[in-house]
């Protein structure tokens, strides 16, 4: 109890004292029993001066994925406190409440309180993100002034994961309309029919490798000469996305940037599963954080590097001219040659950029595919669902968003009015899955 108040109760003791010696002077008992009002409130005051004493359990999920709905659970236990209970209970900005509400208000009376709320929350986007913390004012009946504010830390991080679809082998049997070598070079594994060099004869080369006209031509060496073919390994397959300002235009939840980790993620997934070596990085340029881009390789371990990867990626502002490539692709493109894929929004601001990224990559002979994924479906989308079609079909027979450039294959993806299995299909008819 404060000094305030307590100033109080001693001024109501003074009154009651001096009813109660007035009562006895004049012999009125009606005076003399008013000395007991003051005392019952006096007692009842005390009472109501306690401070609050709350805690709060939550019941609250570590992983979500993209239009998943939870219901959230809180209780609340109230023991001491006589007055009412503003609560702001844990969400995050991107969270969609469809049901129930986390901010709620109650009345702590004489007895102890307890009452569990629950909410129905839907996640929209994906990321990783700390949930809020709960956060309580405490407002007592009496000395409104005396107003309590309380942090409850959460310390509670929540994972959302796009949705994906899982792109089955048996979509994709079918030969490519690109020609290309099926497996990326590598400096093991077997032979494969694509000529390197010619060489010395050393002891352990097979006797069919040997080159008998150039042996021939060459006696004056006194050895013989042999054949040397690329080595096979696995194939190598790079995914590049555009982290530009032109990725995030349409909503946050819908615009290319999240329709093309979707499409990155299902399409790693089922590479992998065919043993491909897949890799991953952002289109800017600049030193990168190791944890930016992955290394192409095989196995759960690398979906998983590519998943936190594209968890944690967000649109940035970035320059017109494209410097150089990030010197880890740098070296893996000069030393396999991967095939690359990039995703991307062309337009009139973003056209010379990746030109000029795709001319780097042609220095090592590499001819990617760019994924141009239209957001005038999605804007209209979100205006009218109406119109999404009608701008769909102009944008189809627009063509200022070609990149002119020999063996660069353009495909344009709408994806308000395309599926995503039927954008997989062509990818796969180009990239030769």
């Amino acid at each position: 109890m404060n000094a305030s108040w307590n100033k109080q109760i001693l001024l109501l003791v003074v009154i009651s004292v001096g009813i109660s010696i007035t009562g006895i002077v004049s012999g009125q008992k009606v005076i003399f029993s008013a000395l007991f009002a003051p005392v019952i409130f006096v007692v009842f005051l005390s009472y109501m001066e306690r401070d609050i004493e709350l805690s709060i359990a939550f019941d609250l999920p570590s992983f979500m994925k993209v239009g998943q709905e939870v219901t959230l659970l809180a209780r609340i236990d109230v023991k001491k406190g006589y007055g009412f209970v503003n609560m702001e209970l844990p969400t995050y900005k991107e969270m969609e409440i469809l049901e129930g509400t986390n901010v709620h208000i109650l009345f702590k009376g004489l007895n102890r309180r307890e009452v569990e709320f629950r909410y129905t929350v839907k996640a929209t986007r994906r990321g990783i993100f700390d949930w809020t913390d709960a956060n309580i004012q405490y407002m007592p009946v009496i000395g409104i002034k005396r107003k309590k504010d309380i942090t409850f830390k959460v310390g509670h991080k929540l994972e959302v994961n796009p949705e994906i679809s899982f792109l089955k082998k048996s979509q994709f049997e079918l030969r490519s309309k690109r020609k290309r070598p099926q497996n990326s070079i590598a400096r093991s594994g077997p032979p494969t029919h694509e000529f390197e060099t010619i060489r010395e004869y050393q002891p352990g080369d097979p006797f069919k490798s040997i080159n008998w006209k150039t042996s021939a031509r060459n006696l004056h060496r006194q050895s013989l000469m042999v054949n040397v073919y690329e080595k096979e390994g696995l194939k190598n397959f790079i995914f590049i996305i555009d982290t530009s300002p032109f990725m995030a235009n349409g909503t946050a939840e819908e615009n290319p940037l999240e329709y093309s980790i979707r499409l990155v993620m299902s399409g790693a997934k089922y590479l992998l599963s065919k043993n491909y070596n897949v890799g991953f990085w952002p289109l800017r340029s600049g030193l990168m954080k190791r944890s930016e881009f992955v290394i192409p390789s095989s196995g759960m371990e690398t979906f998983n590097q590519i998943h936190k990867s594209l968890l944690i990626m967000e649109h940035r502002k970035v320059v017109d001219v494209f410097m150089t490539l990030e010197r880890n692709l740098a070296r893996i493109a000069m030393e396999t040659r991967p095939m690359i894929m990039i995703f991307t929004s062309l337009e009139r601001g973003n056209i010379k950029r990746i030109r000029d990224f795709t001319s780097q990559l042609s220095r090592y002979r590499i001819s990617p595919i760019i994924v141009d994924i239209r957001a005038e479906g999605i804007m209209a989308k979100n205006i009218d669902p109406r119109l999404s079609k009608a701008y769909s079909y102009k944008n189809l027979s627009d063509n200022k968003s070609i990149v002119s450039l020999s063996g660069t294959k353009v495909i344009k993806w709408d994806p308000v009015n395309q599926s995503m299995g039927g954008v997989a299909y062509l990818l796969a008819m180009e990239g030769g899955w």
